[in-house]
């Protein structure tokens, strides 16, 4: 896990501890997220050993997906997540609220597929809500 002096407050200090291979990714995710969903807000939060990038539409509680980064990948997780299944996108994790996939390397990241996942529960979150 990542040690931060003080919680993540902003991008930079999201990415910064992390290997250079990890900040790439977690900066590839961002600008996809930024371009898929330009109305979404970014929020970055989290502790000493764990931070993350959350992504919201109209307020804070309407989190559409996000990411963690960590030593040796990045989380990107979904809500709504259950249309992403029924539509053959393979999810990992147990949560009742949210499910990711896990980006190692670059040959993870496959942004076709993350675009179109993304546009998916953002049609869904906006119906909800």
């Amino acid at each position: 896990m990542p040690k931060y002096e003080h919680p993540p407050a902003s991008f930079g200090e999201l990415i910064d501890p992390l290997p250079k291979e990890i900040q790439i990714i977690a900066t590839r995710l961002r600008k996809v997220i930024k371009v898929t969903l330009p109305e979404a807000d970014e929020a970055i939060s989290g502790g000493s050993k764990m931070g993350m990038a959350l992504y919201s539409l109209n307020n804070p509680n309407n989190v559409v997906c996000g990411f963690q980064p960590t030593e040796s990948m990045c989380k990107l997780f979904f809500h709504s997540w259950e249309e992403l299944a029924n539509r053959g996108y393979k999810l990992e994790g147990s949560g009742k609220n949210a499910r990711h996939l896990k980006l190692r390397t670059g040959s993870d990241f496959h942004q076709n597929t993350i675009e179109e996942m993304l546009l998916i529960v953002k049609e869904i979150v906006k119906e909800s809500h």
